[in-house]
């Protein structure tokens, strides 16, 4: 069994509610970015994989989770406070 790295970022979009973007498992299609009414998304230079690149600016409209065929977004109820900043973090799974 081969040892794979996920690679998450977690924003805020509202007092109760995060976006969550599995950036390990996004192949480059582009539809997201496409589709953000905000232009919160932008393409990673080297691999073209999703990215943040204006997390401030995320409404948590959802369009992105719909869109996506790899299922790269979820929207999340946060039990917990949030912070007022994108989270990176980064997990190894089997």
């Amino acid at each position: 069994m081969a040892l794979q790295e996920l690679i998450k970022q977690e924003i805020p979009v509202s007092s109760n509610k995060k976006l969550v973007v599995t950036v390990s498992w996004c192949k480059a299609c582009g539809i997201c970015m496409a589709m953000c009414p905000r232009e919160v998304l932008g393409a990673e230079p080297v691999t073209q994989a999703v990215m943040l690149i204006a997390a401030d600016q995320c409404n948590g409209c959802g369009l992105c989770e719909l869109v996506c065929p790899d299922y790269v977004f979820t929207l999340q109820e946060s039990k917990s406070g949030l912070t007022s900043h994108a989270v990176a973090s980064r997990e190894v799974i089997l």
